[in-house]
Formats: C-alpha cells, sequence, structure tokens
C-alpha cells in the first residue's frame, strides 16, 4: 500500500546537516510516509550519515552523475508515490507537526493543490519570512518575488503531475515553477513558521545570486505579458532598465512607465488573470517603489534635484503628497 505522503529530499555534501533534517523528518507527528533521498553525488559522508537510520521508509537514489538540484527534483516528483508530496532540503528543518497540518489542511480543502507555510531562517542571519495566504495574493505576489517556499511545501502529486522543473531556470526553478503552475493549482500558505531555513555562506542563493536575478526578471516578465498589454510600446528592455536595474531613465520614460500600469490596470479588468485588489496593490508597491529609488534613495545613474522637480508634474497628486509628507519629516 503507497504511503499517504512522499517526502522528496534532494541531497549533495550535507553531511554537517542531513541528521538534524533526518530527525525532523522521521519524529513528525504525522508518520505515514515515504523519505526518497536523491543523490547527487556527494563526496562527503551524506550518504553515510543517512544510512546510518535504519528506517524501511527511506529510499536512497544515487545518482551517477552530478546534474545538479533541478535534475533531482524531477527525479524525485517521478519516483512519489504517495497521494502528497513532501518537499524538503537537506540543511534545513521541518517543525515537527508540519506534514500533519499541511495534510489536513490538504484533506480538508481539497481545491487547494498545494500548502506552504512561513519559514524562519537561521544560521548566518536569522528572519522570519512570512509568506501571503491566500490563493489570488500568491498569484498576484509573483509579479515581485517568489510567493511560496518549495522546500516547506506539500502537493497534491497527481495535479502536478505534468509539470515538471525547466533546467533551463536555474535557480530560480522553484519560482518558475509555480508562476508556470498558479494559473492551474491553486496555493496556500498556512499562517505560522513550520520550517526552519538554514542560511550559510554555499548555498546556492549565496552564490549564484546574479544568475538567479536574471532568470527572475525573465519570469516577472512572462507574467506581465499575460496582460497582453502592449509590447512594442512598452518593451522588454525598457521595463528592465526601469523596473530591474539603477540605469538613468528619461522623463519620457518616467511617463510612459505610468501609461503601462493604466494599460495594465485595464488589461487585468478586462482579462482577469489576477485578482483586482491584491494586483493593484501589488502595483502599488512596485510604483512605490520605483519612487522610493528616485526620491529617497537617489541611487538612480544621473537623475539630480531638476529632475525631480519635473517628474512631480508627471505623478498622480496622491504620490506628491506622500513625497512631501514624507521628506517633510527628514
Amino acid at each position: 500500500m503507497n504511503p499517504l505522503v512522499s517526502v522528496v529530499l534532494p541531497v549533495y555534501n550535507v553531511e554537517k546537516y542531513i541528521s538534524a533534517c533526518m530527525d525532523s523528518i522521521l519524529n513528525q507527528t504525522f508518520q505515514d510516509f515515504e523519505i526518497i533521498v536523491i543523490d547527487d553525488c556527494s563526496t562527503d559522508n551524506t550518504i553515510n550519515v543517512i544510512t546510518s537510520y535504519k528506517d524501511a521508509r527511506i529510499r536512497i537514489i544515487k545518482k551517477e552523475e552530478n546534474k545538479g538540484l533541478i535534475d533531482s527534483l524531477n527525479i524525485g516528483f517521478k519516483e512519489a508515490n504517495g497521494k502528497y508530496i513532501a518537499r524538503v532540503d537537506g540543511d534545513d528543518i521541518n517543525a515537527l507537526d508540519r506534514f500533519e497540518k499541511q495534510y489536513n489542511f490538504l484533506e480538508k480543502n481539497r481545491e487547494i493543490k498545494v500548502c506552504g507555510s512561513w519559514l524562519k531562517s537561521f544560521g548566518a542571519y536569522d528572519k522570519e519570512i512570512k509568506h501571503k495566504e491566500f490563493h489570488e495574493q500568491i498569484k498576484a505576489q509573483l509579479l515581485l518575488s517568489n510567493p511560496m517556499s518549495l522546500g516547506a511545501t506539500m502537493l497534491n502529486r497527481l495535479a502536478y503531475k505534468d509539470f515538471n522543473f525547466k533546467k533551463e531556470m536555474l535557480h530560480v526553478e522553484d519560482y518558475d515553477f509555480w508562476a508556470r503552475t498558479a494559473w492551474i493549482c491553486k496555493m496556500h500558505n498556512l499562517q505560522e513558521v513550520l520550517y526552519y531555513y538554514r542560511t550559510h555562506q554555499n548555498q546556492v542563493s549565496t552564490k549564484f545570486k546574479k544568475i538567479q536575478l536574471q532568470n527572475d526578471i525573465i519570469i516577472k516578465l512572462n507574467l506581465y505579458k499575460k496582460l497582453e498589454y502592449d509590447s512594442i510600446k512598452f518593451t522588454d528592455s525598457f521595463l528592465t532598465k526601469l523596473l530591474y536595474t539603477k540605469e538613468f531613465i528619461s522623463l519620457k520614460e518616467f511617463k510612459l512607465f505610468f501609461e503601462w500600469k493604466k494599460q495594465l490596470i485595464k488589461q487585468n479588468k478586462r482579462l482577469k488573470v489576477f485578482g483586482n485588489k491584491p494586483f493593484k496593490t501589488i502595483l502599488e508597491k512596485i510604483v512605490d517603489s520605483l519612487i522610493y529609488s528616485i526620491y529617497f534613495v537617489g541611487d538612480r545613474k544621473a537623475i539630480d534635484k531638476k529632475w525631480r522637480l519635473k517628474a512631480l508634474f508627471i505623478l498622480p497628486l496622491r504620490k506628491i503628497l506622500y513625497i512631501l509628507k514624507k521628506k517633510s519629516k527628514l
């Protein structure tokens, strides 16, 4: 009989951390699971540590060639037998009631196909990551950042059986995965910390930041394109320059940005790609971020006081009042 949950655990050279991770899985309050370990040709004692656990639920797949995390994830998802897949990373730790809470939520809310949670990082730095709760909030949040942490999620296996992780989306495979599936599979994040994310200098987010940022932009631009705006007038290069660089922007480009925003709202109202309220909230955050960088951080190249004064005539009145009010407090 198949287990209810398949724990997909890719590992590579995590001998220092894997015991804590395994203990946090094996000591769960929910016990109907298998653990599929996918070893990406570790050169340390990772596998020896795992095999020291004498538990029949542990299955180890040793890859013949080091092909990276994306390959390991695709193998793990294919090999999973459970109704649900619980993702875990080998250097992280689960709250002991994580599986029970996520399983119960998915069983009670069958329309939801993936359940995540808040995270707390530890190690190099400590921070609580509070993901949005409801599907429409999560979907709109995709325009800003990755709204769910894959390692902290439990997924309905059959709902995601036709999707895989794209090898070309290196180091943003989870973000890309949600961006492709959010319109087919409903998502939810439990509003409590159920996963502890270890931070250290050897992890992907530290070593490959530049590649991550480049692929992040690709994902975000593809999401905006769902709104079918005028991509000839509002080109990828224009949007990338304005939203994701610190390069100089002309007053004409600044004005064009607000035309783009207006068109996005109109298109979303027509196409219903995102929920209107969460979408408008995210757009305001994007506008505020741009304004803040121009008027308070001053990190845009060659933008001076004269430029800023002229730009005030482009801004909506409420944004001008926001700037003046904030400036008066400095």
